[in-house]
């Protein structure tokens, strides 16, 4: 669309009408003119207004530009509401469905506002068109006279009772949280606490939730308006204090990962994980599963943080990238470039892109640090032993292929152990299709197998595709990233009751399903899944061919003796991403239990 100029007349945005959410990111003025900033960051969110996204039109409503001086609507003076500056734009946004082909004539039409408050050097944005993904793009060009608010400020100014605490390395209930943070093996990432301001007049207080991962803080919704302005204007003034001491107040805890100055001592990178800050918007947790689903091999520098990676789909690769943490902005990026000519330059570029436009890979390192998306910290290396772990014969199977290559969702079904099927699928089938076992691939599966047996078991099956196929290759933890993350966000559906709705209005025809080495319909296992009763047991298996019994071993001996190794440490890590999945499961059902390759 063609955007209006800057000084172009809209209609005026009636602040009254509005009662937006308190969730706003905080910025810092770097140039010397605080007020001709915020003319680049309103160009700025002009800009992201004309841009449709995943629409197929955006037209700018409304917009509302109050200066010091200046009277808005019912809300009194802006120097009465103790800040200086106030915009606001209001856009609408239309496109077709998901569920409709473009030419059918279905239209959704979305209203999406944004709004920046400025109190001298200090700017709180509220959006939901420009997201973190575009305003982390937007300060990272050069002409860009905003930063980021340090995040260890963020983190130390509003404190409270934790309610909840989200970690890098995934999200910890109340009772475990201090307990990960005081063993030094994760870092903070957003937390919900209960805040007590000093001032006993103050509008903001109880539950509020601080994310330094996105330099962010949240409330809730807030109507009136002057109540949001009121309430942005007091995190406006306690963040302006805080920047301005000369100390940081004391950690939460005295153990807690500790920010590293200096990246020359980074060094050795080994494994990298994907992780989602608690109030990720859409966009990014897109990014996210396709970065999830993508291989990420590391192969790290001894002397630097430098990390060479190779990305691909698959089982392919498709180009290597140059990934190294600089500071920038008063923040530490994780800068991405191409290490030569990409052999699949769209694939390649594509991982690439979604790397390195969003604070969402956690990089681990030899010399105990991790670059967290944000900042490098480090953190003390402990291994406890995962008990579930078992391994098991692949010969015979393609370990690089989860599922048949036949395209469509029936193709696959009624391809699995047929024709020659050599896929991890087929395994599966070999493995448990002796009992009763159901194939539930395909969009908002369940997992990609249920497993029965006579006496009520019930068995969650996530299949995920090894990364190599080599006899030598070493332990690493991206391979399992997926299948744990979809093992954990789906362990609510395996309720009987929920479970068997689900599976008696399949989403293909005809749905894979054996009985002792026999194919049946889906109907008859749903008969016998309905036969549960509430004393069953329900267990989840994740099954990644990826970890080598031998390599395996090795690493726990080395780890054992003292001796480290990127294998050490990788294993390490493999122990707390799966314990910390055991718990997310027993915390409804019987176990976890995980299956390698002998």
């Amino acid at each position: 669309m063609t955007l209006p100029s800057a000084d172009a007349a809209l209609p005026k945005l009636r602040l009254t009408d509005l009662k937006p959410y308190l969730s706003v990111i905080l910025l810092e003025c770097t140039a010397d003119d605080p007020q001709q900033a915020f003319e680049q960051l309103h160009r700025f969110l002009r800009e992201a207004a004309g841009d449709p996204g995943a629409g197929d039109n955006a037209r700018l409503l409304a917009e509302v530009d109050l200066r010091p001086g200046d009277l808005g609507d019912e809300v009194g003076s802006v120097d009465e509401l103790g800040v200086e500056q106030i915009l606001g734009i209001a856009r609408e946004v239309t496109g077709t469905p998901g569920w409709a082909e473009p030419d059918a004539g279905f239209v959704d039409v979305t209203n999406q506002l944004s709004v920046a408050v400025r109190r001298r050097r200090l700017v709180a944005v509220y959006s939901t068109f420009a997201g973190d993904t575009r305003i982390s793009r937007w300060l990272r060009q050069e002409a860009t006279p905003f930063r980021f608010v340090p995040s260890d400020r963020l983190t130390e100014t509003f404190r409270g009772d934790g309610k909840m605490l989200w970690l890098r390395g995934g999200q910890r209930r109340p009772d475990d949280a201090d307990t990960a943070l005081e063993d030094g093996q994760y870092a903070l990432s957003a937390a919900k606490v209960a805040y007590l301001p000093d001032d006993e007049s103050a509008l903001l207080r109880d539950l509020i939730t601080v994310s330094p991962g996105s330099f962010r803080v949240s409330w809730k919704r807030t109507s009136p308006f002057a109540m949001f302005l009121a309430a942005v204007g007091e995190v406006l003034r306690t963040v302006e204090l805080a920047l301005s001491a000369e100390e940081l107040p004391a950690p939460r805890t005295a153990e807690a990962a500790v920010p590293q100055v200096d990246l020359g001592q980074v060094r050795g990178a080994y494994d990298v994980l994907v992780q989602v800050p608690a109030d990720a918007d859409e966009e990014r947790a897109e990014r996210a599963e396709l970065i999830r689903s993508a291989i990420l091999d590391v192969r790290g520098d001894s002397g630097s943080a430098q990390a060479f990676v190779d990305v691909g789909r698959q089982g392919a690769v498709a180009g290597t990238l140059v990934v190294k943490p600089v500071e920038d902005a008063g923040t530490v990026r994780l800068d991405v470039r191409f290490s030569g000519v990409p052999a699949t330059e769209g694939i390649a570029r594509e991982v690439k892109e979604a790397i390195a436009d969003d604070n969402l890979l956690t990089v681990y390192y030899e010399s105990g640090h991790l670059f967290d998306g944000h900042q490098v910290v480090r953190r003390e290396l402990d291994s406890t032993p995962y008990p579930n772990l078992a391994f098991e014969d692949f010969s015979g199977f393609a370990v690089m292929k989860a599922k048949p290559a036949t395209g469509e969702d029936q193709a696959v079904h009624h391809a699995i152990a047929t024709h020659g099927d050599d896929s991890l699928y087929a395994w599966v089938v070999r493995r448990f299709g002796g009992e009763w076992l159901l194939c539930d691939d395909g969009a908002g599966e369940v997992a990609d197998f249920l497993h029965l047996t006579d006496d009520g078991t019930l068995t969650a099956i996530h299949v995920s595709a090894a990364h190599s196929a080599g006899r030598g290759r070493r332990i690493a933890v991206t391979p399992f990233a997926q299948v744990v993350s979809r093992a954990v966000d789906n362990i609510r559906l395996l309720d009987t009751e929920l479970l068997a709705e689900r599976l008696s209005a399949p989403r293909i025809a005809t749905p894979a399903a054996w009985h002792a080495g026999n194919r049946i319909t889906s109907a008859e296992f749903v008969h016998q899944l309905k036969a549960r009763v509430a004393t069953d047991r329900t267990r989840v298996v994740l099954v990644q061919p990826h970890l080598l019994r031998a390599s395996h071993d090795l690493a726990r001996a080395d780890f054992a003796a003292g001796r480290s190794s990127r294998d050490v440490c990788s294993l390490t890590l493999l122990d707390e991403v799966l314990h910390h999945a055991r718990r997310t499961v027993t915390a409804l059902w019987d176990d976890l239990f995980v299956i390698g390759s002998e």
